[in-house]
């Protein structure tokens, strides 16, 4: 896929053909644009394009009248969620694959409630470009486990250069990562100490697991005492 308005050209239209005087693909293009300009609003999307009357028609629309709030809002209302953000991850693949390096590789899952509707929302965060890719609304912090869960494996087909998923304390539940793992992937959950409990347990699991890792037969003298010393406390604060 080329440039971001031929994927927004992707998404379907629900409109009839008859009576269109502005393409879907670059009403979303327009949107895009001026939401990255920090119009946020409907009212604020069309004042944008009053402003900036020659990109209407690089984007498609082949006049120069913006389209007023009751289209814009006609039109997103139309518009198939899912669909739209196939595109967007179809399009931001084709980027990070052009690019050739391991950018993208790394996103940060975290929920959000917004003040001014008071929704609670899943964000799936791509740290290189800096841009949420997956949002989804949930009810309530308690309910983010299962709706990232049960959206993974989609967004991991959307997605396939992510290796490294970063999160707080309540995603560390094994079903996600089990899932995570299954899947070739890595995670990064952070245990702070104020979760005594969980704290608790993951010095149990993995206090064992440092000891047997390290060999002190093989280390001499100071290097070694060192050693032992290091993993017990390493030990002893995860306990």
């Amino acid at each position: 896929m080329g440039t971001l308005l031929e994927a927004l050209n992707q998404v379907p239209d629900a409109r009839r053909a008859r009576g269109v005087r502005y393409p879907l693909g670059a009403v979303l293009g327009l949107c895009i644009l001026a939401f990255m300009c920090g119009r946020t609003t409907l009212s604020g999307v069309w004042r944008f394009g009053l402003d900036h009357r020659s990109l209407l028609g690089r984007l498609g629309m082949g006049r120069a009248c913006s389209p007023s709030v009751a289209t814009l809002s006609r039109v997103l209302g139309g518009v198939d969620a899912g669909a739209l953000q196939r595109a967007l991850a179809g399009w931001l693949a084709g980027v990070v694959a052009r690019a050739g390096d391991r950018r993208g590789r790394i996103a940060s899952v975290d929920g959000k409630t917004s003040r001014a509707s008071g929704v609670h929302v899943l964000n799936l965060f791509l740290h290189d470009v800096e841009q949420v890719v997956w949002a989804a609304p949930v009810e309530g912090k308690a309910n983010e486990i299962t709706a990232f869960k049960q959206a993974l494996l989609e967004l991991l087909a959307h997605y396939p250069f992510l290796e490294l998923v970063v999160g707080d304390a309540m995603f560390a539940g094994a079903p996600l990562c089990e899932l995570l793992i299954e899947n070739g992937r890595h995670y990064l959950f952070q245990i702070k100490a104020d979760q005594p409990g969980l704290l608790e347990k993951m010095g149990l699991i993995f206090a064992p697991q440092l000891h047997r890792a390290f060999k002190p037969q093989a280390l001499e003298g100071e290097k070694k005492r060192g050693l032992r010393r290091g993993a017990r406390g390493l030990g002893d604060g995860l306990g």
